[in-house]
Formats: C-alpha cells, sequence, structure tokens
C-alpha cells in the first residue's frame, strides 16, 4: 500500500499541488509564521524524502539514477531538507540564511514541471530554441552596448535619468526594444529644448532606435526562437508527407505492372 502510493504520479502530483497552496499562504504576512502551515510545509518535505528513499528501495539506486527525472527529483528534495533549520532553530529575518532556506521551499514546486504533457519535447525544443537564438540575442546585446553608450554620449546632461551612466542607460535602451517608453523617452528630452533641429533630430534618432531594436532585433529573435520550438511539429508533418509519397509511389508502380 505504502509503495503503490509513493510510486503513484498521481500522488506525487496531488501532493505538490496541496504543498503549493501551504507555500502560498505562508507567504501572507499575518501566516508567515503560522506554527501550523509550518509543520504541513515540513510534513511535506518528509514526505517527499519517504518518496525517494521508497523508489530507491524498489527501483535500486543505479536504475533510479538513470532516469533524468528521478535525478532532477532527488536534487530538489535534498536541497529542501535544510528548511528543517527554519523550525529546529531561531533565525533573525534579516540572514541570509532564511531567505536561502525560503527559497529552497520554493524551488520545490519545479518538481510539478514532470507531470506537465510532452514536457520532454518542450525541453528539447526550449534548448534547440536557446541555441538557435544565441547569434541573434548576442547581436542585440552588441546593438544596446554601442546604441547605449553613443545615446550616454549625447544625452547624459539632457536626460540623466535615462542615460545619466551607460549602465542606465543600457536598460533605458533596452526599453526601447521592448516598445516600452518609446514614447515617453524622447518627450522627456525634447521637453528640454527649443531648438527644432535638436528635436527634430531627436525623434529621428529614437525612432531608428525603436525599428533596428524593437521592430527587426526583437521580431527577428522571436521569429527564429518560435521557428526552433516548433520544428518538432515540422518534423512530424515531414516524416507524414514522406509516407504518404512513398505509398503513392508503391501504388503507382502496382497499376503499371498490372
Amino acid at each position: 500500500m505504502i509503495k503503490r502510493l509513493f510510486l503513484s504520479e498521481r500522488a506525487m502530483l496531488t501532493a505538490i499541488i496541496i504543498n503549493a497552496v501551504v507555500i502560498f499562504a505562508l507567504y501572507f504576512p499575518t501566516l508567515r509564521n503560522n506554527e501550523w502551515l509550518l509543520a504541513i510545509d515540513h510534513a511535506f518535505i518528509l514526505f517527499f524524502l519517504i518518496e525517494v528513499i521508497v523508489k530507491l528501495i524498489v527501483l535500486k539506486p543505479k536504475a533510479y539514477f538513470r532516469g533524468n527525472w528521478n535525478r532532477f527529483d532527488f536534487i530538489i528534495v535534498m536541497g529542501s531538507l535544510p528548511v528543517f533549520l527554519e523550525g529546529l532553530f531561531p533565525i533573525p529575518e534579516a540572514t541570509g540564511l532564511l531567505i536561502l532556506l525560503r527559497l529552497f521551499r520554493l524551488v520545490r514546486l519545479v518538481r510539478f514541471l514532470r507531470f506537465i504533457p510532452n514536457i520532454e519535447h518542450v525541453m528539447t525544443g526550449l534548448g534547440r530554441a536557446i541555441k538557435a537564438s544565441v547569434f541573434v540575442l548576442v547581436a542585440l546585446v552588441f546593438l544596446n552596448f554601442m546604441l547605449a553608450i553613443l545615446t550616454c554620449h549625447f544625452y547624459a546632461d539632457i536626460a540623466p535619468e535615462y542615460f545619466g551612466n551607460p549602465l542606465v542607460s543600457i536598460y533605458s535602451i533596452f526599453q526601447l526594444f521592448t516598445l516600452e517608453g518609446w514614447n515617453e523617452i524622447p518627450a522627456a528630452i525634447v521637453q528640454t529644448t527649443d531648438s527644432a533641429f535638436t528635436i527634430g533630430m531627436t525623434r529621428f534618432y529614437f525612432a531608428i532606435v525603436v525599428i533596428l531594436g524593437g521592430i527587426f532585433g526583437m521580431s527577428l529573435a522571436n521569429a527564429v526562437f518560435i521557428d526552433e520550438m516548433m520544428m518538432d511539429n515540422n518534423e512530424e508533418l515531414e516524416k507524414k508527407v514522406d509516407a504518404l509519397t512513398d505509398e503513392i509511389r508503391m501504388l503507382r508502380e502496382t497499376l503499371s505492372q498490372k
């Protein structure tokens, strides 16, 4: 009965969902130090630890660690064990250890990923998409860096809140790439001058920045990423087309022999 419980994917999914609700409740200020919720949270750590032990006994260590998801679960559960320190020892709120313990508590929720249908295909597509997008992302980073320095040179004194130093400028240019603040930032600069030439050049310059980074750059990155993510569907469609082509060829050969 116990083995069946801990080997049941449905039971583990239910436990993760309930644990997520408990963790969610613990982040309300009035419930943050609730003894009952903390006890339930610690009980779930024991529950998942017993799950690991049962699977190690049933599957044997070699077979258990051969599975990617089993290794993932093992790391998450082992990483959650320090949360017990929060209940055994008084830890000041300001210490980094308490923050670390609470982060471990949140990381446990990542286990929910393994129950997403076709998650292996999603993760494979995600990895492939990231690899394919690397050069586009590097080009965008370089463009951001170059435009940030250029904009900082011309507008550091005019709009220091946006381009006062290279780091602030990089963030502001990234905002323009994402089309956030594409109107507010130039408007803030235009308001500081009465020169028609400066106003016109400022609007023209930031229009170029938005077009290069926001429209062309980000759109290209999204297109490459989505295309690679959808590659599995395209491969499956290509296989079906190839199979249909072979069937048509065989049918033609059969008809020609008659």
